[in-house]
């Protein structure tokens, strides 16, 4: 009756039930599907080709709940990515320090490097070119990059002005932007700049073939001693009813009414445990 599982949760199902809830409840685990596999391949594509005379940049957008951080999580974790690419969040920023601060402090450099910028003409440290040379620098990934219009005109214009220096022949870096519909925006102040990137934006789930295989493969990592069968008509139409197909929604939802299964016994998840876990997601 394990066939549902990866061999991996097998072993676990010898555990007992707030351990498996524990489990059950981690992000320790990642389910790849089409549109997340498709912008980790295009970004590890653009890092592997040798510097171009123009970087190529990628916006990324969807709602809030869409997905992105876990792509961006994943390329954290991804070989080709974690030595080459510099990962910042503007949304992480507890000394409130501007968008240039940011950036060299992810470099590993003073964050008030920045501030000798003259403000009618940007002219990067050379301390900021060499490391980037010595540290082979092919990219930046920006989470949450409508935020960096959450200033004043001019200083909006600054940080447009610090991306398109990086992506310049002279420098050559790549920038990835995550971030909400808005941050499309947020770039339309500077045409230029904006021509460089190309946008995807992720879609929430919708009922066909994709969506089944990844609840498919979603179940295979729940220990859960009984199959779910979550692939099926009856629980696909109930996670997109009270989901609507929104990534961390559909994920949190089934995390919920799986532990429902493992309290009650029943081991596995029915549209009653998903009713229950929508209107009373931590009451197991």
């Amino acid at each position: 009756m394990t066939g549902h599982l990866s061999p991996a949760i097998k072993d676990l199902l010898h555990l007992p039930e707030d351990q498996r809830v524990a489990v059950i409840q981690s992000d320790s685990f990642y389910i790849d599907h089409p549109q997340s596999s498709e912008i980790i391949r295009m970004i590890e594509n653009v890092i592997s080709v040798p510097r171009r005379t123009q970087a190529p940049c990628l916006i990324v957008t969807g709602e809030s709940g869409a997905g992105k951080t876990s792509i961006i999580q994943q390329l954290k974790r991804s070989e080709s990515c974690s030595s080459q690419v510099v990962f910042i969040d503007l949304a992480a920023n507890p000394f409130n320090l501007k968008f240039g601060e940011l950036l060299v402090s992810a470099m590993g450099l003073p964050n008030d490097l920045l501030k000798i910028i003259p403000s009618r003409r940007l002219r990067m440290p050379a301390e900021l070119v060499e490391v980037i040379r010595l540290r082979r620098i092919k990219a930046i990934v920006i989470d949450e990059l409508q935020d960096s219009m959450l200033y004043a005109r001019p200083d909006q214009q600054k940080n447009l002005s610090i991306m398109k220096w990086f992506t310049n022949p002279e420098v050559g870096v790549s920038i990835f932007g995550f971030g909400i519909n808005e941050a499309r925006n947020a770039l339309k102040l500077d045409g230029q700049l904006a021509r460089r990137f190309f946008n995807v934006e992720i879609r929430d789930w919708c009922e066909d073939e994709t969506f089944r295989s990844f609840l498919a493969g979603f179940e295979q990592h729940l220990p859960l001693k009984n199959p779910s069968r979550l692939d099926c008509a009856e629980l696909v139409g109930c996670l997109l009813q009270h989901t609507s197909g929104r990534m961390s929604s559909v994920v949190g939802l089934i995390k919920s009414a799986a532990c429902y299964a493992v309290k009650t016994g029943e081991e596995k998840i029915t549209v009653k445990s998903l009713n229950h876990a929508a209107s009373y997601p931590w009451s197991y």
